[in-house]
């Protein structure tokens, strides 16, 4: 009887000194939230338009995003915009004198001919041809730009003019293709503007 009990014993001991060592659990996996970047709209002359911000690469048809509508309050606008997605932003807008247009007004980023730091007046906004709303976006945090816009006349979709608006950077950003028709420097889109992806290198 006691035999036994010392080899259970003695069997216990054995198996408690030979089992494996424990291993630590794998510390959990912390997802880190994507970069973003504070957009703040200077635009002093649309106080109550509402600003929309989308972005989208003919890279990925499928891949588009799109802001919440953000109203201008006292010249300003602040978007918070995941960072990765300012490459290819446009932004559109509608003010509180448009009627009927039959599209939603853009902000036209770049006119044919300008270059990244180059101011355009009005004079010089109103007689494009040709402009890209597709900016070419920050890496960082927060990012300021000014837009103007002006009050025009416009075709809209009854016979006759109509108020409408014209938008554009007054300091001509970076920029990604592609340049589209415009009308006296006015931009309009009825869908997502699609930008082509930046260049590599």
């Amino acid at each position: 009887m006691t035999s036994r009990l010392l080899s259970g014993a003695l069997l216990a001991t054995l198996l408690v000194a030979t089992a494996a060592p424990a291993t630590a659990a794998p510390a959990p996996t912390v997802d880190r939230a994507p970069a973003t970047t504070t957009l703040t709209i200077h635009a002093a002359g649309c106080e109550g338009c509402a600003i929309t911000a989308h972005s989208a690469l003919t890279s990925d048809y499928e891949d588009v995003w799109e802001s919440d509508a953000v109203e201008v309050v006292d010249g300003l606008a602040t978007l918070r915009v995941p960072t990765d997605r300012t490459a290819g932003l446009s932004l559109t807008l509608t003010a509180p004198w448009e009627r009927r247009l039959g599209y939603v007004t853009a902000v036209a980023m770049r006119y044919a001919g300008t270059r990244p730091g180059d101011t355009v007046g009005y004079r010089d906004a109103r007689a494009e041809r040709r402009a890209s709303a597709c900016w070419g976006g920050t890496t960082e945090q927060s990012f300021d730009m000014t837009i103007h816009t002006r009050k025009v006349r416009v075709d809209g979709v009854a016979p006759g003019k109509v108020p409408g608006t014209l938008a554009w950077a007054r300091t001509t950003p970076s920029w990604l293709a592609p340049m589209r028709r415009v009308w006296n420097g006015v931009m309009g889109e009825q869908d997502i503007d699609f930008c082509e992806p930046p260049a590599e290198g």
